[in-house]
Order: structure tokens, then sequence, then C-alpha cells
């Protein structure tokens, strides 16, 4: 109390103590003797005066005007805020002879100090008196201004924790670019004959494994000549709730018009122009994933769509402990014609139970151009509809898993249709900590359809599989697998013999592995040998080195079908952090017999040699 009563003391006689500030009211003379005291009220926020310009010092005022001029000075002294409102509820009735005297003492040293005048008994009883009756007659007005500045305190208070609390989005947006200089170069032979053989060997699954297709765009398989360059737009973030990322590959600045065997493809030309090769945009928003545009190797199940490259949307989320996943996907027919383009839709609604997880699947397919599907535009439709069981452990030591697809395929055009039913079964088994079992059981009916799969053989065979994985110690593990299939009624059964090491010396990681199989394509007598040796090097953090050789031979009845030796090796550097410099070097050389069918289905009539070599040297930089 003591504190707010000197402050209302020095509010009344600080017109005796001020120098002049600013332009006095009209009403208040320059030689008047309040003239400073009402100048620095006035700068000080504390006094307006009247719209017309006047103070009208001589006319009484009234409460309510002393209670806003008491309440500007109190905003001038928050600091006093929290003792003001501790002493406002002990405020007395009037002023204590000790309050009256600090008073007094106050005015006079201000009165000495800033003017030439003293200030005499008379006036400092006047002044205790004014002040005494003005802390009385104020009491209650006072007391509210106390309460509101502390309310007033606690609500910003309040208000900066809940800011403070509060999870505002933060846009962030960040651009990335790629861009690769590649060159190219390779030799499939001199004639047209040894570059057939050359591709053919080239194609086999133990080499590239791909198919060489004139008018597509074999990428494998090195260019005879070719200088590019390769553009990857790069841009990802986050939008309020939603993040994203969004790629787009372009290709443009081909140097050189490239070259390709037999015109595998054709051929770029030296164009400076932009070509967008791909697109694909990601989006997470709360739980829900978006994947849209350009899918590369887009994976389904191994019956349907296995690693296809695929255009369309695919989504996926989870409700109520469910996950959801959703596609509609197309792909442009050859033909060139719309009306041919494939369509691809399906559904997958899966849920994790106490014994393993369960999911429910639905596929459909239109215009699928299969092999064995016959005329490519054909209007045709394929529905799949499976159940799938996963991780079902019987045991500790015991896990299985399995699936069930139906069929029901249409053929439009021809009007027929077939219906057909895959059914597969693997399980595990932990012998040891060493020791580990692994055996699959695959039957697939004689009229089951399913697009574009990676199975054994389209339909209508019987697979089992038993294979085992033991740990030697950290750095040996041996493989060994054996698989029978009973394909077609009337074809040899083809059995498989598997068996690999997988070890680690220092720096180098290294591989070996065999495969013999029996009745190879389902022929009597016709046997195939697979050696293959691998290594990989880590010269440094930066440099990466590594080799594969495959020797194989498919052998009918003594006589070589096809043989080769296929030999790559890569070298990985990385330059700075966001330069790196790849080269990857092939070479194959072999012989195609007689009878040995190219990638059309057509025989060899003569034996062939085939070699070739190529060379893909690219340069990234990433910004």
């Amino acid at each position: 109390m003591k504190k707010l009563t000197i402050t209302i003391a020095l509010l009344l006689v600080v017109a005796f103590a001020m120098p002049t500030f600013a332009q006095s009211f009209s009403d208040v003379p320059s030689d008047h003797w309040a003239y400073d005291a009402i100048n620095k009220l006035v700068a000080a926020g504390i006094v307006e005066g009247y719209p017309d310009g006047e103070y009208k010092g001589d006319q009484n005022m009234t409460r309510y005007e002393m209670a806003v001029m008491v309440s500007r000075a109190l905003d001038n002294i928050v600091a006093e805020q929290e003792a003001m409102a501790e002493e406002m509820d002990a405020m007395g009735e009037g002023l204590t002879t000790g309050q009256a005297e600090d008073v007094t003492a106050i005015v006079k040293s201000l009165m000495e100090k800033n003017t030439q005048d003293s200030l005499t008994d008379a006036q400092a009883e006047e002044v205790a008196d004014i002040v005494d009756a003005l802390t009385f007659e104020l009491k209650a007005e006072l007391k509210v201004l106390g309460a509101d500045v502390d309310a007033l305190g606690k609500d910003m208070a309040e208000l900066e924790a809940k800011v403070d609390a509060m999870d505002v989005p933060q846009d962030k947006i960040e651009f990335g670019m790629d861009i690769k200089t590649q060159f190219e170069v390779a030799n499939y032979g001199e004639t047209d004959v040894e570059k057939k053989a050359a591709l053919d060997l080239l194609s086999d699954g133990d080499a590239i494994d791909e198919d060489y297709r004139p008018g597509e765009d074999p990428d494998k398989f090195p260019s005879e000549k070719a200088f590019f360059q390769e553009y990857d737009f790069n841009m990802n973030g986050a939008l309020g709730d939603a993040e994203f990322n969004l790629a787009v590959d372009t290709i443009t600045d081909v140097f050189t018009e490239e070259d390709y065997p037999l015109d595998l493809t054709t051929s770029e030309s030296d164009s400076p122009d932009f070509k967008m090769d791909s697109a694909y945009l990601e989006v997470a928003y709360e739980n829900f994933d978006f994947k849209l545009g350009d899918h590369g190797d887009f994976a389904v199940a191994p019956y349907f769509n296995d690693e296809e490259d695929r255009e369309g949307i695919e989504m996926t989320t989870s409700y109520m402990d469910t996950n959801i996943r959703t596609f509609v996907l197309g792909s442009d027919a050859s033909s060139g014609d719309p009306e041919d383009d494939e369509e691809y839709y399906g559904i997958e609604v899966g849920r994790d139970l106490e014994f393993g997880t369960l999911t429910g699947k639905a596929y459909h397919v239109r215009d699928a151009a299969v092999d064995f599907l016959g005329n490519a535009s054909n209007k045709n439709e394929t529905t799949i509809l499976a159940a799938q069981l996963e991780n079902l452990m019987i045991v500790d030591q015991f896990k299985l898993g399995g699936e069930v697809a139906f069929s029901s395929w249409d053929d439009e055009t021809n009007n027929i249709d077939d219906n057909d039913s895959y059914m597969v079964l693997n399980g595990e088994y932990y012998a040891t900590d060493a020791l580990t079992l692994a055996g699959k059981v695959e039957v697939v009916g004689e009229n089951f359809v399913g697009p574009y799969n990676d199975l054994e053989e389209d339909n209508n065979y019987n697979l089992y599989n038993l294979g085992a994985e033991y740990v030697l110690n950290k750095d040996n593990t041996i493989t060994g697998a054996y698989t029978l299939v009973d394909y077609d009624p009337g074809a040899e059964e083809k059995s498989t013999i598997e068996l690999g090491l997988e070890n680690v010396t220092g720096k180098f990681t290294n591989n070996i592995g065999a495969e013999f199989t029996m009745n190879d394509d389902y022929t009597d007598d016709y046997e195939t040998t697979l050696i293959t040796l691998g290594t990989e090097y880590i010269w440094d953090e930066t440099l990466t080195l590594g080799a594969e050789l495959a020797n194989k031979t498919k052998d009918e009845a003594g006589t070589d079908v096809i043989t080769y030796n296929y030999l790559t090796a890569f070298a990985d550097k990385g330059l700075t952090e966001n330069v790196s410099w790849k080269t990857e070097a092939i070479f194959i050389d072999g012989t195609v017999g007689v009878g040995f069918e190219d990638v059309y289905g057509n025989p060899y009539t003569t034996e062939e040699d085939g070699q070739a070599t190529g060379l893909t040297t690219s340069l990234s930089v990433s910004f």
C-alpha cells in the first residue's frame, strides 16, 4: 500500500517538478505555475485534455476521470504490479503517520531539486490531505483495477502457453536434381548371324535375362554406340499434414546417334530437346499413402503381374487394424491402338491375427497380351480371387504359410472361357541356431490363367522343393536345395540340385554356386550345368569393385545345345559427396547349337558362335 500511496502523491505534485516537454493547452499559458507538469503528464499519456483543445484546470475532476488517470499511470509501472496486488487487500482508511511523512519528504525533495520554490508546511499538509482523501475515495476502483491487471496477466500467461503448445504446420519443400552423363559402347559381331547368336546367348536366363525385341527398348543391352545425358528432377517436402515426393526422369542432349544391333530399338538422334521418360509421385497423408505415375517393376503376386512396368495409382492405408492396398494400373498396347490397352485392378485386405496374417485378394485384368492367350488384340478378361495365410507358427521352431487362388478367364473374341486354381504351401523349420530347413509345394491347374506371372510354368504342373541353410560360422554359410517339377502329362519330370557357399574374407564378399538340372525343358536326357563365381571388394570408403562369372552348358544326349561363359564386372567410385562414377563391363563367348530356340521360338538349323563385349560408364552429379 505504501508504494501505491506514494505513486498517487507523485501524480498530484509532479506539476511542481517537471520541465517543459510539449506545447500546452490553449487555456494553460506558458508562465502558468503548472505548465511544465501538465505537459509532462500529456507526454506520459496520463492526461489528454478535452476535444476543444483546453485543459480546463479550474474545473472539478470527476472520480471517473481520476480513475482513468490512475489506470494509465499503472500501465507505466508494470514492474510494480505484483507488489501492488499483494497490498491491495490491506488498503487502510487513510494515510498513516509514516506514509504522510514519506509523501511530504518526497514532495519537498522534488521541489528543491527542480524548482526555485520550496514547499511550505501548509502546502505539504494540504498535499497529504488530498492523497489521503483520494486513497479513501478510490479504494474500490483501485481494487477493481488491480484485480483486472492480475487477471489480464494470468490470461496472457495462459495464451502464451497455448501458443507454445500449438503444433503449427511447417511447410517445407526441397528441390533436387541428378544429372547423369553416360557413354556406352558394345560389339556384338560383324555379321547379322553373329549378332543374333550373341543376342540369344545374352538373353538366356542366367545372363542378361531379357528378351530382345526389335522396336522395344532393351535397356539392359548396351548399345553399340551411345553418348547422352539424363536429368532426374526431385521435389519433396511437406504441405500441412501431407508429405510428398515427386521424381521426374527425363533424357536430353543425346550427343551422338545411338546404334543397336539388328535395329533392336529406334535409334535416338542428336537432339537437345527434353523427353520425359517417367514421372512418379508419392503422397503420405495421415494413414494414407498414394503412389501415382510410372511404377517400375510393379509386383503384385507370383501368379499375377510379377515385376512388370505399369502406369497408374496405388493406395495403401489401414483401418481398425486392417491393412488395405488397392491399385488401378494400365499398360499401352504394342499395337498402338488405345482400344487394346491393358487395364489392371486389384484390392488386398489383410489383418494380423493371433495365429498369423490373413489376407484376402481380388484382381482383375482386361485385354492382357499373354503368350498362351493367343492374339494379343483379343478381348479377354481375367479375374482372380485369392486367400493368403502367412507366419502361422505351429510351434516355436515351425512356421507355415500358404495361398489359394481361383482364376476365371473369358475370351470374348473366340467366345471361350476357363476356370482353375493355384495353390502353394510353404514352411520353415528352425532345427538349430545354425540349421534352417524349408519346404514348398505348388500346384497349378491345367486351365489356370495368371497374366504376366513368374511361375515355373504358365500352368498345369506340380512343384516340390526342399531346401536347407547351414551357418558354419560368422563368415561362411552353406545352402542347398532340391526341386522336382511334374509338368504336363507325358512330359518328363524335371529335377534340379543346387549348392551354394557365401563367404566373407576381410574386405571380400564371395559366393560360389553350382546347379545341375536333369531332364531340362522336360526332355529326356537333356541336362544343364551352371557354375557361378562372384566376388565384391570394398577397396576403401569411396571405391567398390566386383565381378561375377557364369559358365553354363545345356546338352542333349551328349550334344551341346548352348554353352557360354558370361563375365560381368563393375567399379563404383564416389568422387565427392555428390559426385559418383560407375563403370560396368560385360563379356560373353559361346555357341548356339542346332535345335536351340531363339526368343521367337524359331530353332537354329546350324551351329553358330556368338561373342559380345559391352562397356557402360556414367558420371552422376546430385544437387
